[in-house]
């Protein structure tokens, strides 16, 4: 999970993007775990958000190809877990800051076959465990702090309206469903009137294809456009086909 490499995505994923949504693309690189644990990894995806959300860049040669105020964000995986932790409000004392100015350049978000709760994620997949403690160490109480899908939401107008769009394909071999399905439960208290913090605590809780169900104008989810593999989805058309089909233009 924490093994992949800007190369992985340069000569498939890339192209396919450009290709099927016609827009401009980045591909973000960070430092990789157990040399450089967390939070070095949003460290570095923030670095990269405020180059493309600040001056223009010279590979632009004076004229701007992108909205700085409108970027989308995908992040697969471990960069799902990322992107999610930008848009969301963490708990006090946060293990790192998002400036404004990078937060508020994010328009929307498609986390792909993502891990979004740490402690739901080793309940299910206890041999996790190793690489979760490379990058987070095995304190459970850290491990729930670190977690986007138990954080609030900013209040300003982008925090409450940001667009979230989680994907997640039901053959993925290394993840299930419910760690989606926590993160729009989250994401259901958050944006649909009712984030109690009572019920925002209850993230170990079960949770089924409910949560699928009548969720907030600004949340999605989709678990069938992507049928391929955890790690086989970013490689083919698939993916770049169902953010196509999301429309990302009109974010």
């Amino acid at each position: 999970m924490f093994a992949e490499s800007k190369d992985d995505f340069a000569n498939a994923l890339m192209p396919t993007l450009v290709q099927h949504t016609d827009l401009p693309v980045a591909c973000v690189e960070y430092r990789l775990a157990p040399s450089d644990p967390h939070p070095a990894q949003v460290q570095d995806v923030v670095s990269g958000l405020s180059l493309l959300a600040g001056p223009l860049l010279p590979l632009e040669q004076g004229e701007a190809k992108w909205r700085r105020d409108g970027i989308v964000l995908i992040g697969h995986s471990a960069g799902a877990f990322m992107a999610a932790s930008l848009i969301l409000k963490p708990p006090p004392s946060p293990s790192f800051s998002v400036p404004p100015s990078v937060r508020l350049a994010v328009k929307g978000v498609l986390c792909v076959d993502g891990i979004y709760d740490l402690p739901t994620l080793l309940d299910e997949y206890p041999s996790y465990a190793s690489f979760i403690g490379e990058a987070f160490g095995s304190d459970p109480t850290a491990l729930a702090h670190e977690s986007p899908a138990r954080w609030t939401a900013h209040g300003d107008e982008r925090g409450r309206s940001v667009r979230i769009v989680v994907l997640h394909s039901r053959t993925d071999e290394l993840l299930s469903l419910r760690q989606p399905r926590v993160f729009l439960r989250q994401l259901k208290q958050l944006f649909g009137g009712d984030a109690s913090s009572e019920r925002a605590a209850a993230a170990d809780e079960e949770v089924g294809d409910e949560v699928e169900r009548d969720l907030p104008r600004n949340v999605e989810c989709d678990f069938d456009s992507l049928t391929s593999g955890h790690y086989e989805v970013v490689k083919g058309e698939e993916l770049a086909r169902a953010v196509s089909a999301l429309a990302p233009q009109s974010w």
